[in-house]
């Protein structure tokens, strides 16, 4: 072979027998005392010592070389991070984190792109916007985690984009509404719970759990305490509320003082709002209740008796009968949560402050509470929009042309 051939068939140093390139780094020293080394490949020498470079900077700032896969540190998380998850939540809590365990499971936690959980978070789009943000929590928790036990250097959950969701079904009652219940909450058993909820932005739970021990009638205030957990019909009231946050002393305003003044003193013990049958409300208990009262409110706004004795006519009849008068007949029917939207909307109207909004709403996050400031200031444009618009075209409807008021100012 001559001396060309020679040059040509030369290893280069490190160069293994298939052609990758080998560096090694010197990460400690075995037990018998001899230097423990690791091994870093690449095609070419820029890439097997960048990948060298890349390890030696983990290790300066405490990073570990872990091979843990997204399902074993999904379910170590869970394990040591979801500890105060309630049992009757745990089965919704978990789906987020088990869509991710079945697509990226078998993956390596280091291994995770921003791409793979965008990718993953896009197939939620069309879903409610609150779904939507309960998967990128989920995501975002995981990871941040990985990154806190130096298990990755960056989050891939940080910049996701989120896809456009829908907005949830609960609306601010219009005043008629709110009215009707103000004037009418004592002609149904259940108009307490509507007052509470109302008037204080209680959740369902929170108002099914109020105790009168937690009201201060001397001090016009109440303690949100406790909360009371449904899980197959069954109620189960806990002392704590849905989160830290919900922990709260709300102040009790005049028509609501008055309404709890309604309970003689002596029969202020125990749970505040109770089922017909003066028990703990379960949920069929308060499906029952609360559907009694929506029609007993649309009874009273129809002219009609709250108790209907005989036969009792379907709502087509009930509607048909009204249009053969020449009016409407009146629906009212709202939902439990609509009420507490209704205090929050209250409180934006009174320009109170999204912190303050925050403590009195109970949210666990003030993201929760500026994002319903932002849907509520888009409802106001609106409105103001509209607004303008009608008066507006009233009021060119309305006016006169130059030529008709020179008529007008005409002297005979």
């Amino acid at each position: 072979m001559d001396e060309q051939q020679q040059v040509k068939t030369r290893k280069k140093k490190g160069e293994r027998k298939d052609r990758r390139i080998q560096v090694t780094l010197t990460i400690g020293v075995k037990p018998d005392g001899s230097p423990d080394r690791k091994s870093f490949y690449g095609k070419t020498r820029t890439e097997a010592n960048r990948k060298r470079d890349e390890y030696k900077a983990k290790m300066a700032i405490g990073i570990i070389d872990s091979k843990i896969s997204v399902a074993d540190w999904v379910d170590t998380c869970l394990r040591l991070y979801r500890t105060n998850v309630n049992p009757a939540y745990s089965k919704g809590d978990a789906v987020p984190y088990n869509r991710l365990k079945a697509a990226l499971g078998k993956k390596q936690v280091s291994e995770v792109r921003e791409a793979d959980l965008q990718a993953l978070i896009n197939k939620l789009d069309g879903t409610s916007n609150s779904n939507i943000k309960k998967y990128y929590q989920a995501f975002f928790r995981v990871f941040e985690k990985a990154r806190t036990n130096r298990l990755i250097f960056i989050n891939p959950a940080e910049g996701l984009d989120l896809p456009e969701g829908t907005k949830g079904t609960h609306r601010a009652l219009e005043r008629w509404e709110t009215d009707c219940i103000l004037k009418n909450w004592n002609q149904h058993r259940c108009g307490l719970w509507a007052m509470l909820m109302l008037l204080c932005g209680l959740r369902r739970g929170e108002m099914m759990a109020l105790r009168w021990e937690n009201i201060d009638m001397e001090k016009k205030q109440l303690r949100v305490r406790e909360v009371a957990v449904i899980a197959s019909n069954k109620s189960k009231i806990e002392e704590r509320a849905k989160s830290i946050s919900g922990l709260r002393i709300l102040p009790i305003c005049g028509p609501l003082w008055e309404a709890l003044n309604t309970v003689p003193p002596e029969k202020r013990t125990g749970l505040v709002c109770v089922s017909a049958k003066g028990e703990q409300i379960s949920g069929s208990a308060f499906d029952r209740g609360w559907d009694g009262f929506n029609l007993a409110m649309q009874r009273i706004l129809n002219g009609e008796p709250v108790v209907q004795q005989g036969r009792r006519e379907t709502l087509e009849t009930k509607i048909a009968k009204a249009e053969k008068k020449g009016r409407q007949y009146i629906i009212f029917d709202t939902l439990a949560h609509d009420l507490r939207h209704t205090f929050a909307t209250a409180l934006y109207d009174a320009d109170v402050p999204v912190k303050a909004a925050q403590y009195y709403l109970g949210h666990a996050d003030v993201r929760m509470t500026l994002d319903l400031y932002t849907h509520l200031s888009q409802e106001r444009e609106k409105t103001s929009r509209s607004q303008i618009v009608d008066f507006l075209d009233g009021w060119l409807d309305n006016s006169v042309t130059v030529e008709d008021a020179k008529k007008d100012h005409q002297t005979p």
